[in-house]
């Protein structure tokens, strides 16, 4: 069984920017941040940062600066740069190439190369790649230094002035999720659910976004998340699910794990995965509405590449080495009884009859025998 939600007669029209508290987009991805414990700087630590300023050590003198701008580069010569120099430097630092974020002749060389790589997200700087790396040929972070880094990101995205962080107006109606409760997706007790995300587009009519939604006591987890076209194609960035508790204040996901999906679909495209296409959603109660925020929404366009389907940002598996070090052994040893059994239909990400590791690895999954 599929049942539609975004269209249906008593759902409320979709909201606006006119929203207060945490009903627009910056105030949500603002309230990610506080996730993290932020360190703030005492008076010493104030004092060495006038003094550093005046010293042109960091703006060099120059009076155009801005007052964030200004900050920006203090906490980075102050909270940023020693734990770079400590935990990241000596691979980063230019000794390799493929990821010499943090090459540079000088500190703000250094922060130049930085914010204009990869590994830096200003609309949503808790997600970043240099935070959520974790251990890998280099320590994990400690946490005392990822709360340095996330004050100094969230400095930097003041000083950027990040128009992704405002409020784009674009966001569905608050609906249920229909509960899948056993059997396969499409049947009476496993329903599909439809969110129309055509509503918001003047004129437009057919796209849509599709998942099955299974309850994990306080936390939702959904599965078969895909997104639909319709006659005219679909572009969609940055999609945000955000839980509605009545009356109290939205809570949006936490990971904000979409941030850098840019989806274009030709019309007549087969449905296209957003992200790897499961979601564990914290505190996403099972009984509690939910919404999706968009940065944008729209028609295919020409001009933003991708092609029938096309999906620019992660895609599959990137790092095949490191999944196959690191994650199959532990995956195979507590999960694969369950989701590696190509007989049990409930349990998602099997791996296939193939046992390939690449496509183990693109789906997540843990059946793959080959090395």
């Amino acid at each position: 069984m599929t049942v539609a939600v975004g269209t249906m007669a008593q759902m409320p029209a979709p909201r606006k920017a006119n929203v207060t508290v945490l009903h627009t987009r910056r105030a949500m991805l603002d309230t990610l941040l506080k996730h993290l414990p932020m360190v703030r700087l005492c008076v010493p630590a104030v004092a060495a940062l006038f003094m550093l300023g005046c010293s042109g050590l960091i703006d060099g003198g120059d009076d155009t600066v801005t007052a964030e701008e200004r900050l920006a580069r203090q906490l980075f010569a102050q909270k940023a740069k020693p734990v770079f120099d400590v935990a990241c430097i000596s691979c980063h630092g230019g000794s390799m190439p493929a990821v010499a974020f943090l090459q540079g002749s000088s500190a703000m060389e250094m922060r130049d190369t930085l914010l204009a790589s990869e590994v830096i997200n200003l609309e949503a700087p808790q997600t970043s790649r240099m935070l959520t790396k974790g251990a890998h040929s280099g320590p994990a972070l400690l946490a005392s230094q990822a709360s340095d880094l996330l004050e100094w990101l969230a400095a930097e995205r003041d000083a950027a002035g990040v128009a992704g962080g405002a409020d784009s107006g674009l966001e569905t109606p608050a609906f249920m999720p229909l509960l899948c409760t056993s059997g396969m997706p499409g049947e009476m007790t496993c329903p599909i659910t439809h969110v129309d995300i055509s509503m918001l587009v003047e004129g437009w009519a057919g796209a849509r976004i599709n998942f099955v939604a299974q309850p994990l006591s306080q936390d939702l987890y959904v599965t078969n998340l895909s997104l639909e076209g319709g006659p005219e194609g679909v572009y969609i960035e940055h999609p945000l699910f955000v839980s509605r508790p009545p009356e109290a204040q939205p809570i949006p996901d936490t990971l904000d794990r979409f941030f850098n999906v840019k989806i274009n679909m030709m019309a007549g495209a087969m449905p296209t995965q957003i992200g790897g296409g499961t979601a564990a959603f914290i505190n996403f109660s099972p009984s509690v509405p939910i919404s999706i925020h968009f940065k944008v929404v729209d028609r295919f366009r020409e001009d933003a590449g991708g092609g029938p389907g096309g999906m620019t940002g992660p895609t599959g598996c990137k790092k095949l080495a490191e999944f196959k070090a690191n994650a199959r052994g532990p995956l195979q040893t507590n999960c694969g009884t369950c989701h590696a059994n190509a007989g049990n239909a409930n349990a998602p990400a099997r791996g296939g009859g193939s046992g390939s590791i690449a496509r183990a690895a693109a789906r997540c999954s843990i059946s793959a025998s080959t090395t």
